[in-house]
């Protein structure tokens, strides 16, 4: 599918992807890419104000886990973010106006996870983390609806955290929010080779990353592993057309409506993976933050009704 210009733009201001796969780059090495990646696509991006923002320790299985949360002034519900970066790169610092945005356009208090990352800290550490900080933050505001949510390996997580709730009656999770996330670890089908030539993320480069997160074969790990998807809360699957993982999302998403549950698909087909982080400098991604963010407050106020109910 065609990419918005807009798009090209800001992604050719990068230079020409790196040639040294990321097998063969240490991982402060691919971090500093990243870091580099988040500056240039929110250069100049106004600050989003909220509330109040804090900083705080989670205890978790395996020790504290940092998470910063986002509060706005009244309310509306509690969602958890997780980052994406293939559980390597990323933080709470780089998806800061990601999750400032949430919490504005919403109206949710945001609680952001900075999980144990691999290859220092190798799977179910960044699953764990996550699953036990969800686990906390459920219980911060029991009257209100309680979200999860995640960009690319973050909504991977997400998506897992949905599944583990459900067989471990764990917190009653009332939406998850999966922005292009990992499904799966078949990137060798004939319909995500055809996708090969729109992303800066090479088929080698994504086979890896997946290799070294989910090779224990754990549904937790990835979730279309999972066997049974009934019983999961009401998704949201956001598809960018020019993605490698495009193909599984709308696995996925089938899946989830074949077992019953409510899916509401966004697709945007001039975008590519990662497009929220650059939505401050790009029309077309700005639009889709919208749309996203209507959802997600059309699902806030519906679970607010089945709480009201319950």
């Amino acid at each position: 599918m065609t990419i918005d210009p807009d798009v090209r733009a800001l992604l050719d201001q990068l230079g020409p992807p790196s040639p040294v796969p990321a097998e063969d780059l240490t991982a402060d090495e691919l971090r500093q890419g990243a870091r580099q990646a988040i500056a240039a696509f929110t250069r100049g991006a106004d600050p989003i104000p909220v509330d109040d923002v804090v900083d705080v320790l989670v205890q978790g299985r395996a020790g504290n886990i940092p998470v910063r949360i986002y509060s706005p002034g009244t309310p509306t519900a509690v969602l958890v973010f997780l980052h994406g970066g293939g559980w390597t790169t990323g933080g709470i610092e780089t998806s800061d106006l990601v999750t400032r945005r949430l919490c504005r356009d919403t109206g949710a208090v945001v609680v952001s996870v900075d999980y144990r990352m691999l290859p220092e800290n190798p799977f179910p550490a960044p699953f764990d983390d996550s699953y036990d900080a969800a686990v906390w933050a459920g219980a911060l505001h029991p009257e209100l609806p309680f979200l999860v949510a995640g960009d690319s390996a973050g909504g991977t997580l997400a998506a897992c955290i949905a599944l583990k709730a459900r067989d471990d009656r764990g917190p009653r999770i009332d939406a998850q929010v999966l922005i292009y996330p990992g499904i799966d670890d078949d990137v060798d089908r004939p319909d995500v080779r055809a996708l090969a030539d729109t992303s800066r993320i090479t088929l080698e480069d994504l086979r890896f990353l997946l290799r070294q997160y989910g090779s224990q074969g754990s549904e937790y790990a990835l979730p279309g592993r999972a066997k049974d998807l009934t019983g999961l809360p009401p998704a949201v699957m956001v598809v960018a057309g020019n993605d490698l993982l495009r193909p599984s999302n709308e696995d996925y998403a089938r899946r989830l409506l074949e077992a019953g549950v409510a899916v509401t698909i966004q697709f945007d087909p001039e975008l590519v993976h990662g497009w929220i982080d650059f939505a401050p400098r790009v029309p077309s991604a700005d639009r889709a933050f919208t749309r996203l963010t209507t959802t997600v407050s059309s699902l806030i106020r519906r679970g607010a009704g089945l709480r009201m109910e319950g």
